[in-house]
């Protein structure tokens, strides 16, 4: 019975670190880097223009709600590929370049 207790608890810590990889800043600060840069770029507008709102970290992924010259409103969803390395998922809505002139 201990030695099934502690193996539990020894399989626990090796699978904790992985499920809660999106919940540190650094994985939250890139993924607002790279979800700005990729709106900014679709919208055809600076960087300077595309606001951060809300950012939340979710098991492995990572939601940012950013507003486009404080008129249009848009959630990207980053998630982490397989290479380990973060990737974005979606962007909701669609980027109108009409909007953000």
């Amino acid at each position: 019975m201990r030695t099934t207790l502690f193996s539990i608890l020894a399989l626990g810590a090796v699978l904790a670190p992985s499920f809660a990889s999106a919940d540190t800043v650094s994985d939250r600060s890139a993924a607002v880097s790279l979800c700005r840069s990729q709106v900014a770029q679709q919208a055809g507008v600076d960087l300077v223009s595309v606001r951060l709102t809300n950012v939340r970290a979710v098991l492995r992924n990572v939601r940012v709600d950013l507003s486009v010259r404080g008129s249009q409103h848009v959630r990207c969803d980053v998630t982490r590929g397989q290479d380990g390395a973060l990737q974005v998922a979606s962007i909701t809505p669609p980027i109108q370049t009409a909007s953000a002139q």
